[in-house]
């Protein structure tokens, strides 16, 4: 008895086994398909997985923001005349999670890759920044920010809102922070700070008096600001672009900021996060990578030097051969960079400059344009952006 059953043990598995095999070229055709719907893994999800089982069809299992992606699989499978059981969940998962939507409730969220502390962070999304829930687990949050970034953070940062929140909230007088850091007050008599502040946090407005305004922040508690450097966002949203003398002068309050690896705030930021962050102050939202980045604006001629850009043109370093992108800074004229690394400052790509800096001007690679640009996936000025 006992080696009949260990018989059957083994031909089960190889029967597993063949399975198996035989659905290979199967997933190698839906990986291809996958590819299709979702070329950059850090603005998306789509994934899907055969499993065979032990009678005459397989398990398709995997989540995806695509539905049209999903619909795809399958017809690709029925057409080749497999049974399918579907296990394939569309996110936001809608039948769990009524509230799909959120905002930033604290100054800084820190997003990373998995749910866990120990993981590393990929970016960040400040007060008041409108983000999209995908699913939770334990005390974590999977959440997509407006540049489509997707990463996970503590459940704790983010005030869960239906559509009909959500949209409430985007037809509400809301204030900017324009600063670079600050902080609000509660309403108590004495005073207490509610909350730190970063560049660019959003509140709702309440009411206001000559020197200061109630404002309630995303998660409902209200506080006291002095209305010094915050402006009217419905209107500033409308009327604020990026231009040259705005973006140096922009990038230039942050001189001397540290970095951080992941870091889009006035907390620390890595080089493209500046980058980002700049942009966003000037009325633009852009992809959160220098990878990403140096998709977008019109080519600048680089082959005779620094002679045809432009200040305010983005510039990109990294390597040639092969061809990678992992730096970007602002160029900010006369042949100089405003970037950061290690902190934000000047360097120049001009030899014999006394902040020259030969690793920089050995690795520039690419140059983009971004004033004036039209609007695209990856660039979104903010009066276009629907998600404010």
């Amino acid at each position: 008895m006992k080696y009949l059953l260990s018989f059957s043990i083994a031909i089960f598995f190889i029967f597993i086994n063949c399975k198996s095999k035989s659905i290979e070229p199967l997933q190698a055709d839906i990986d291809a398909i996958v590819k299709h719907w979702l070329p950059d893994k850090r603005v998306g999800i789509c994934n899907f997985n055969l499993v065979p089982t032990n009678k005459s069809e397989v398990v398709i299992k995997g989540e995806s923001l695509y539905p049209g992606s999903k619909a795809e699989v399958l017809d690709f499978l029925r057409g080749k005349g497999i049974s399918i059981i579907d296990s394939v969940v569309i996110l936001p998962d809608t039948v769990r999670f009524e509230k799909n939507w959120g905002l930033v409730t604290l100054s800084v969220a820190n997003m990373r890759t998995k749910p866990a502390h120990s993981s590393e962070m990929v970016s960040q999304a400040i007060m008041g920044t409108p983000v999209r829930i995908l699913k939770e687990i334990e005390g974590w949050t999977l959440i997509q920010t407006p540049d489509l970034y997707i990463g996970w953070t503590n459940r704790s940062a983010i005030h869960p809102m239906t559509r009909s929140d959500i949209n409430e909230w985007r037809s509400s007088e809301r204030l900017i922070y324009t600063g670079t850091d600050g902080s609000i007050k509660g309403e108590n008599p004495d005073n207490t700070i509610i909350s730190d502040l970063v560049a660019g946090a959003l509140v709702v407005k309440k009411s206001v008096s000559s020197k200061f305004a109630v404002i309630a922040l995303p998660d409902g508690r209200t506080g006291v600001i002095q209305k010094v450097n915050w402006t009217d966002f419905n209107k500033w949203k409308d009327t604020v672009s990026l231009k040259t003398d705005l973006m140096i002068s922009t990038g230039k309050k942050f001189m001397g900021f540290p970095y951080l690896w992941g870091g889009t705030s006035s907390k620390g930021m890595d080089c493209s996060g500046f980058v980002k962050t700049v942009c966003f102050l000037n009325g633009v939202i852009l992809e959160r990578d220098a990878s990403q980045q140096v998709n977008h604006g019109t080519e600048v001629d680089l082959s005779g030097g620094t002679g045809k850009l432009i200040k305010g043109d983005l510039l990109f370093f990294g390597s040639r051969q092969p061809y990678r992108v992992n730096h970007v800074g602002l160029y900010i004229g006369n042949s100089e960079v405003l970037h950061e690394s290690g902190s934000v400052h000047i360097n120049s790509l001009e030899k014999g400059k006394s902040n020259y800096n030969e690793e920089l001007a050995s690795n520039l690679v690419a140059a983009r344009r971004i004033i004036g640009k039209f609007p695209e996936k990856g660039y979104w000025p903010l009066k276009n952006h629907n998600w404010y």
